[in-house]
């Protein structure tokens, strides 16, 4: 067998292919949950605190049940729409920011229901801390309606700044979590905020209160499994798996398509932060997978 190094295992993470009939409609952001956010008579923030995590909802068809895996490449939202973004990630757009104060003909505003105070301040939300897996895409409803455009990145995705100006509108806005960073089951997600009063440029502006909130999310009860990197020489054949990803079971055939998949019972250990399974090399070709136990 020629030495070959570091291909990657089949996993059957293979590319579906969707007509523009099949493609799944917008996430709402129905149910939701809506976080007041209050000014009080000494002009400091308030905001409703929600403690329980939300699940994350796994973009549509991504899990096959039967494999017990996500099939990453599959896409369930249009590519030329703007919430393709979501495509391959578990997402939700439950929590949203929210004045409960005046309702005018655009809904309530907190810059409507606190102007005379603001004195055209505006409300700045930064991420200071939480997961770094965590996206974040602005949706204007007020402007569309549901489900909203753009999917604007917004607080620290994809390189943007980590402080977003409220609107002061009810924003109910994407957040989501690649799949391949989900790596144990129920796996928590977090996000803390830094709210405080400033100018157009995001200055802090003197004289009122900030305030601080954290808001949660959990991962699918199943986990991501990984691709199995396989390394061949003529005397052995390492397969290998992050270790941050387990309870995970390796398996060979002599084709993908084989429904006579054979558990892999060699010992594993934990080398340079991955899980190392060393075999002996076989005459023919060899596929290898990682599955849950079922």
């Amino acid at each position: 067998m020629p030495p070959i190094k570091k291909a990657v295992g089949i996993l059957a993470l293979a590319y579906t292919a969707l007509s523009a009939t099949a493609y799944e409609p917008p996430p709402s952001w129905d149910p939701m949950v809506m976080l007041a956010v209050t000014l009080d008579s000494s002009n400091r923030i308030h905001i409703e605190s929600y403690p329980v995590a939300i699940p994350l909802t796994i973009a549509p068809g991504v899990f096959n049940r039967t494999n017990r895996f996500y099939d990453v490449p599959h896409i369930s939202f249009d590519p030329a729409q703007p919430f393709s973004v979501l495509n391959g990630t578990a997402y939700s757009r439950v929590l949203g920011w929210y004045d409960p104060g005046t309702t005018g003909a655009n809904g309530d505003d907190f810059y409507d229901t606190y102007s005379a105070r603001l004195k055209g301040n505006l409300l700045w939300i930064e991420k200071t801390g939480g997961s770094p897996e965590v996206k974040t895409y602005f949706i204007n409803e007020d402007v569309t309606g549901d489900p909203g455009t753009p999917y604007s990145p917004i607080l620290g995705t994809e390189g943007t700044s980590t402080r977003w100006c409220w609107d002061g509108r009810m924003d109910h806005n994407a957040y989501a979590v690649d799949l391949t960073s989900i790596t144990t089951s129920n796996q928590l997600f977090t996000a803390t905020y830094h709210l405080y009063i400033g100018d157009a440029a995001g200055n802090p502006a003197p004289g009122y209160g900030d305030a601080t909130t954290t808001w949660r999310w959990q991962g699918p009860p199943v986990p991501m499994i990984p691709p199995i990197t396989i390394e061949y020489t003529n005397s052995r054949v390492t397969l290998s798996w992050p270790h941050t990803c387990t309870n995970l079971i390796p398996a060979c055939a002599k084709s993908p398509t084989d429904g006579n998949w054979i558990t892999v019972t060699n010992m594993p250990v934990l080398l340079g932060g991955r899980v190392s399974v060393d075999l002996t090399p076989e005459p023919g070709q060899q596929f290898f997978r990682l599955s849950h136990p079922r």
